[in-house]
């Protein structure tokens, strides 16, 4: 199967030169669509002899994915934002694991872990969340910002953790610009008199807001999200992720912030959640309660790593530990 590397960029030269490397090492192509560069990010695309085209910016994410997908060839897409890579060990790997899931005709494309660190934080690890970077050609996406790949009907996703990547993105230095750039864009379409909103159109307003620091409002549109229990089905775990940590920032009581930790337990990543509760309850200096937690937390995983977005919480996990040990 030929497999083809795409990526959209303006003004990447910082990470151009990685992304490059990593996908010369596992691409039969590799195109480049440039969206308005005004550093030498079209230099760098041309001298690693990649195909590089030129596209209008419409502010219209999907249209400029769906152009860059009309110039490739290859049965399998690799669409990588040029901020994201695969560390070595997976490199080595990728083919032979992509050969063996798109065997079967039914696998649309492939989820796999995008593990968020801040570089300019010694790349300090912030969370983790399944991604589909990999599908197969011809398939197309939809959505001016947050655009997601349309899934045919009797097709499927298939999650391989083995296949995890960085994304240097969202570190504290740059989150902030780009949620300001989307929050602005998104607001302008739900403000359209002309659009009909949907309930993915929250689930975003969520992560900007959140990701801005307004955390009542982050609090409130969470609950709208949480209003559409079967269109948001398979965002729960983030809108239960916003909402508790919300719940806390805001110093909500202890009974209100629990039973939110109590839904989203049982409907959501159990794991993650427990851990959370085992870390509110050790800051409002519960020690026991939390030291029981955090024991049954770390006996159904006792080995995190930051495939797995509880990892967030296993210094604190430690420090509990650590601390109900010694008395």
């Amino acid at each position: 199967m030929i497999l083809s590397a795409l990526c959209i960029v303006k003004n990447e030269a910082n990470n151009l030169p990685r992304w490059l490397k990593g996908m010369k090492q596992v691409a039969d192509e590799i195109i480049v669509t440039d969206t308005g560069s005004t550093d030498n990010s079209r230099e760098i695309v041309r001298a690693a002899g990649a195909r590089l085209y030129d596209y209008k910016w419409q502010n219209d994410f999907a249209a400029a994915r769906n152009f860059t997908l009309a110039q490739a060839t290859g049965d399998m897409i690799l669409f990588l934002d040029a901020d994201e890579y695969y560390p070595l060990e997976v490199l080595k790997k990728l083919r032979l694991r992509l050969g063996g899931l798109f065997r079967n005709p039914q696998v649309a494309g492939v989820l796999a872990p995008r593990i968020n660190i801040d570089e300019q934080a010694g790349n300090r690890f912030l969370d983790v969340s399944p991604q589909l970077r990999i599908f197969r050609r011809g398939l197309q996406y939809q959505g001016k910002i947050h655009e997601n790949i349309i899934i045919p009907h009797g097709m499927q996703l298939v999650q391989d953790d083995n296949l995890f990547f960085y994304h240097t993105g969202y570190g504290e230095g740059l989150i902030k610009a780009k949620l300001q750039r989307n929050l602005a864009m998104l607001q302008a379409k739900m403000t359209d008199k002309a659009y009909i909103k949907q309930p993915i159109d929250y689930r975003y307003l969520l992560d900007c807001y959140y990701g801005l620091g307004d955390l009542a409002a982050a609090f409130a549109v969470s609950g709208i999200c949480l209003s559409y229990p079967r269109q948001l089905a398979h965002e729960r775990n983030y809108i239960y992720k916003i909402r508790a940590k919300t719940a806390i920032f805001l110093g909500k009581p202890r009974s209100e912030v629990e039973l939110i930790l109590s839904e989203a337990k049982a409907q959501g990543d159990w794991l993650y959640f427990t851990l959370l509760h085992a870390a509110y309850l050790y800051e409002q200096g519960d020690l026991a309660g939390a030291l029981s937690l955090a024991r049954t937390g770390l006996e159904v995983a006792p080995g995190l790593d930051m495939r797995n977005p509880a990892y967030e919480f296993l210094p604190a996990m430690q420090k509990i530990l650590a601390e109900g040990n010694s008395r």
